[in-house]
């Protein structure tokens, strides 16, 4: 591509009223890499603030099957495997190169059944650039990016987005997006769930720095205008390989964020009321010293990808995991009541002015009056004794009614929090009161429902943006062996996050 060996071409070598040569971008991952060393200690320091930060309930590992030694990228799931962009077009062998010497990409894929990988699509390969690819939630979408000569730009073959459907496994009706640019690149494609909206990286004019990411929205059959999401995300700097989750979060790789101090990281932005927010920084262990280009997450945030050059140079991908456990059908907290109406429906007739009534509890406190309401202190078991006291004979009536009633608490994960919490505000979610008889607990786990998680009997979150979330606390049970597969208890309850972000 365009700019360093792998990434985003500068806006100057694409602009239909500028210089359409090729050239490097002007500040490259090497120059990042080491503002990053010297930023080495600053990282440490960090690293010794309490975890609240840090997402350490992940485990990233590097995907060894794909990797060549070469630049691997922009990894996402199909079907059974993985489809990413290689320099490589097999194993050990570089691909061919552009006329300026760089080695071109190719759209690839990983089958993990067999290790099987190759040329996702024969037909779409070509002596240009091809890729990154997005597909829909159902796989019958595929977008990406490739390199084709424009008639209306001889000088320079632009990179465009490309529309493709999936009829019986074969990829059909190969067709433009219909706002490609002969004189800019428009790249890195990522459609939205249901494919009804398209974001992608490109240097337009409108550009606020050399990439900007854009949104697109498929509205009666045609594709609108590109519209730029603004300085809450774009910068003066480089915004490339956006991912558009589920749960309405952008993601994407900015190195202008930072005021370029930072390489290429990771960030997120939501579209609230209208907006998008201010973009906000990935933690570790998504973004690290050093550049961090793409992520990819599944539904429940517990696996995905990650395109980053850490621990060799070159852009590798790696795939992440946790052992957050499944929280199957989780049910809602059940509510142990503990105020009670007390009354006897046998009674006939009440004469306040012959007698006086009352009911005893546990023959230790009294409360006035036929009928009550009373709050027991407890789970427990409780008798209720109606008192009539006859006023003329001075002496009890005698068979009156009598109550047992067995407060008991629900076998359940229980979850201590206010029902209402103001947004950015880190608030204690206790578990202490779960009661899980002859349940040999062995951690407590917590989904927060905004893609973040949480371990310990008492843990402390902040949400970013509001809106109403639903918390889960899963009580795991202790393995008694290695081979053991815990059984999980889980309870949920919902809370509203209020105020602007």
């Amino acid at each position: 591509m365009c700019g360093n060996t792998w990434g985003a071409p500068t806006r100057s070598c694409c602009a239909g009223n500028g210089d359409r040569s090729l050239r490097p971008s002007p500040m490259t991952p090497s120059i990042f890499n080491e503002m990053k060393k010297a930023l080495l200690p600053i990282w440490i320091l960090l690293l010794l603030l309490p975890p609240a930060a840090a997402q350490d309930y992940y485990n990233v590992r590097k995907q060894t099957r794909i990797s060549t030694g070469l630049n691997e990228a922009a990894a996402v799931p199909f079907e059974d495997g993985v489809v990413y962009i290689t320099e490589s077009t097999s194993v050990g062998a570089s691909s061919p190169t552009d006329p300026l010497g760089r080695r071109l990409f190719t759209i690839f894929y990983y089958r993990e059944k067999g290790g099987v990988k190759g040329p996702f699509i024969d037909a779409l390969v070509t002596q240009r650039h091809e890729g990154p690819v997005s597909f829909t939630s159902d796989g019958s979408l595929m977008a990406f990016s490739q390199q084709r000569p424009s008639s209306a730009n001889r000088d320079f073959d632009p990179l465009g987005i490309y529309f493709a459907d999936n009829v019986e496994g074969q990829w059909t009706n190969i067709r433009p997006y219909e706002h490609n640019d002969p004189f800019a690149w428009l790249f890195s494609p990522a459609l939205s769930p249901d494919g009804r909206t398209l974001f992608f990286s490109a240097n337009l004019p409108d550009a606020i720095g050399g990439f900007d990411i854009y949104k697109s929205e498929l509205k009666g059959g045609s594709w609108t205008e590109p519209e730029n999401l603004g300085r809450a995300v774009n910068t003066s700097g480089e915004e490339l390989y956006p991912f558009y989750h589920s749960s309405g979060k952008l993601y994407f790789s900015s190195d202008g964020h930072d005021d370029n101090l930072a390489g290429y990281d990771l960030f997120e932005s939501v579209l609230l009321n209208g907006k998008w927010t201010r973009a906000r920084k990935l933690p570790a262990p998504f973004n690290t010293l050093s550049n961090d280009y793409h992520v990819w997450f599944d539904e429940n945030f517990k696996s995905g990808y990650i395109t980053s050059d850490r621990g060799s140079g070159s852009k590798e991908i790696f795939t992440f995991g946790t052992d957050i456990p499944e929280f199957e059908a989780p049910e809602p907290i059940k509510k142990t009541y503990y105020k009670y109406r007390i009354y006897d429906r046998k009674l006939d007739t009440v004469d306040t002015d012959l007698f006086r009534y009352s009911w005893l509890i546990n023959d230790t406190l009294e409360l006035p009056g036929h009928e009550v309401v009373y709050r027991f202190p407890g789970p427990g078991r409780y008798v209720c004794k109606l008192q009539v006291y006859d006023r003329q004979l001075d002496t009890l009536v005698e068979g009156q009614t009598v109550k047992t009633l067995n407060i008991e608490l629900n076998e359940q994960a229980v979850i201590t929090c206010p029902d209402t919490i103001p947004v950015n505000t880190p608030v204690v979610f206790d578990g202490s009161e779960t009661h899980l008889p002859g349940f040999n607990i062995g951690r407590y786990v917590w989904e927060f429902g905004d893609g973040t998680y949480g371990e310990g009997i008492r843990v402390t979150h902040a949400y970013r943006y509001p809106g109403t979330y639903r918390v889960i606390l899963g009580v795991e049970e202790r393995k008694q062996n290695r081979r053991d597969v815990p059984e999980v208890r889980s309870n949920f309850r919902d809370v509203v996050v209020s105020g602007s972000e």
